[in-house]
């Protein structure tokens, strides 16, 4: 007795191969699965790719993080924290050096809040410039990039703030 083969069509062994043998489950699952995953990276990790040397050496240019969109959900930024925020024609990577009512200057490069020097471990080199004082209302944040040299820093709103990077 010999034995039997049967050979498919390609075209079945293909649409078997790609969607399996019940194509339209396979396509909820696909739906399902691209609905979730929109979902995740849009309102809760979002990634973001460092552009620039501003948050150098803690973050390097062409870096790919993620930010964690729902961490001042339960508790308001703190000092130290790295932030994504978002200005009117781009995003930003910054850490927060002063809270909401503290005031802020720039004295001989290095940053002084409510006339203390900023101690920080994240950058040793110093803005090269001096600043007038800055009185932060209740709602703003000071931020600035590690890299003191080629940094932008600004008074920023608590609503411009997207979240906390993750890693």
């Amino acid at each position: 007795m010999e034995a039997e083969t049967t050979l498919q069509e390609p075209a079945v062994f293909w649409r078997e191969l790609c969607f399996g043998t019940n194509p339209t489950k396979t396509l909820v699952r696909v739906g399902v699965w691209a609905v979730a995953s929109i979902l995740f990276f849009h309102h809760l990790l979002m990634p973001i790719q460092v552009v620039g040397l501003s948050m150098t050496p803690t973050y390097s240019n062409g870096s790919m993080n993620f930010i964690n969109k729902l961490s001042y959900v339960r508790h308001a930024p703190e000092r130290g924290d790295i932030i994504a925020l978002s200005t009117s024609d781009e995003l930003l990577l910054k850490r927060i050096v002063a809270l909401p009512g503290e005031t802020v200057r720039i004295v001989n490069g290095a940053v002084e809040v409510n006339g203390k020097p900023l101690q920080d471990q994240f950058s040793k080199v110093q803005i090269p410039s001096t600043y007038k004082p800055i009185v932060l209302g209740s709602n703003e944040f000071f931020v600035i990039g590690d890299n003191r040299q080629s940094s932008v820093f600004l008074p920023i709103t608590r609503d411009q703030i997207l979240g906390k990077i993750v890693f």
